[in-house]
């Protein structure tokens, strides 16, 4: 079997690729809408019948061209006919919607054969978005469904035991991710005496940490933001830069960053604030505001940071982007002259200096300080950014974190039309549906705390066809000594 897919597996040359890339784009695209389509109307629907004949003709022109049209999801990474498929944050809500249609049903491969008709593809379509995953063997339940259809032409294959996150798998992902959160906050402060002693950084540590986050968050990006609720563990620099890491890598690859640029912006994003080590803790933890003098003081932390990192003797393992970041996390993107340091020269600043700029004042906004009179929810934080706009903040980059973070972002507490209170630990990524996230149920209907089960706001009563709960407002954990954190931690330590 192995040695038949080998024989078909096709070597695609760089053009060839290229070509094939905006096919994908398109296939990607129609099979989204058909399945989202199928969950609004009935198969004899005017609107559902032109999604599935769109769909259908790009597949038979797939067929005629490639020989086979199958989808893949490996490690949380979807390929189409052995070609790995590439998304940006335009398309990342149609790859999230299909990713989680395929785990809930525990498909590994899907594919479109030679032979396809259009009566197969439309009864397909409707199956695949039919009711909700059986609890216990999904995969074989709706291929036994399939196989009952007569469908013939349509190709299926159930994930690799190995990549079913679910139970055991999804507890020891969450202890694997906390584990790793906290061993880089661990190893930042090692750096950091390292460095006051003079000895070598273990940069090869940084980077192989830096791997191990990106491939957490490629393997579940939600519960990962919601580990930067975390706050002033151990120092606030400390716990600060890590949260800003992990937020910049779950960033760039909603921009569509490559592994090894993930890394390298990983990297950049954990070093940004290392110039604060030059900075007396007088300054960094006054209660009051600071005199004109402690902020002169405390606006060269850039240059320290750049010029420590310029002068690491692993210098090479090190990308140059981090010293850039360094050196520009204060400078505002679209006014010139403002932010600081006011000596630096150039007309422009780095993207992953832009990017890392946004994660960081969103981290350090919803982290309580002794010198900031208040605390902003994770909600004011997003408005917060968006008021500055073209101004402090890239424009086209804040559009895309607003749109990750969501309206109700993770680790939000809200309360329910049920009188519920639950906390958010994932934002839908549907444009149609960002007010419905998925929420933890903390409290129930008479206050009671609760450690409730998670629910998913787009959820139906198929009776009235109306949503079953709704969020009615959110509220100040801090206002309620509600440590938000505390249900992400617990999740990977039960």
């Amino acid at each position: 079997m192995e040695e038949e897919k080998q024989k078909e597996k096709r070597d695609y040359t760089e053009s060839e690729k290229k070509t094939l890339a905006k096919i994908i784009e398109d296939l990607f695209i129609r099979f989204s809408s058909a399945l989202r389509t199928a969950q609004i109307y009935e198969p004899n629907n005017l609107t559902f019948i032109r999604q599935v004949n769109l769909l259908f003709n790009l597949v038979q022109t797939i067929l005629k061209n490639e020989g086979k049209a199958h989808f893949q999801f490996r490690a949380n990474t979807l390929f189409f006919n052995t070609v790995r498929v590439k998304f940006d944050f335009l398309s990342y809500h149609n790859f999230k919607f299909l990713a989680d249609i395929f785990k809930d049903k525990e498909i590994g491969t899907l594919g479109f054969e030679p032979g396809l008709s259009q009566t197969e593809l439309t009864e397909f379509v409707t199956l695949f978005v039919d009711g909700e995953a059986a609890e216990e063997n999904p995969y074989e339940n709706f291929e036994a469904k399939v196989k009952e259809k007569g469908i013939k032409h349509i190709f299926l294959e159930k994930v690799h035991p190995s990549e079913t996150v679910g139970g055991k798998e999804e507890e020891e992902f969450m202890q694997s991710a906390i584990k790793v959160f906290f061993k880089s906050i661990t190893h930042l402060k090692e750096v950091v005496e390292r460095e006051k002693q003079k000895k070598r950084v273990q940069l090869k540590t940084t980077r192989r940490l830096m791997q191990s986050i990106v491939n957490l968050i490629s393997q579940n990006e939600s519960f990962m933001v919601g580990l930067t609720n975390i706050k002033n563990y151990d120092e606030y620099t400390l716990n600060h830069s890590t949260n800003v890491c992990v937020l910049a890598v779950c960033f760039g690859r909603r921009l569509g960053f490559e592994k090894r640029e993930l890394v390298d912006l990983g990297v950049s994003a954990f070093f940004h604030d290392i110039g604060k080590l030059a900075i007396s803790k007088e300054i960094l933890d006054k209660p009051g505001k600071l005199t004109d003098d402690e902020f002169k003081i405390m606006k060269t932390h850039p240059w320290h940071g750049a010029q420590k990192l310029a002068t690491l003797k692993e210098l090479s393992i090190l990308p140059v982007s981090a010293i850039n970041v360094a050196m520009e996390h204060h400078i505002w993107s679209n006014l010139e002259g403002a932010g600081y340091p006011k000596y630096w020269k150039k007309n422009y600043t780095d993207l992953f200096s832009r990017i890392t700029k946004i994660c960081d004042f969103f981290d350090a906004v919803t982290t309580q300080r002794p010198y900031r009179k208040k605390t902003a929810t994770r909600e004011e934080a997003v408005s917060w950014l968006l008021e500055k706009t073209g101004i402090e903040f890239d424009s086209l980059l804040l559009k895309v974190f607003a749109n990750m973070i969501g309206v109700y972002p993770i680790g939000s507490l809200v309360v329910l039309d049920t009188a519920e209170w639950g906390i958010v630990t994932e934002v839908n990524p549907d444009m149609a549906y960002m007010t419905r996230p998925k929420v933890k149920i903390i409290a129930d209907s008479i206050g009671n705390k609760i450690d409730g089960k998670i629910f998913d706001l787009t959820e139906k009563d198929p009776a009235t066809d109306k949503f079953k709960k709704s969020i009615v407002k959110t509220l100040d954990p801090y206002e309620y000594d509600i440590n938000v954190a505390d249900y992400f931690i617990t999740q990977g330590v039960q």
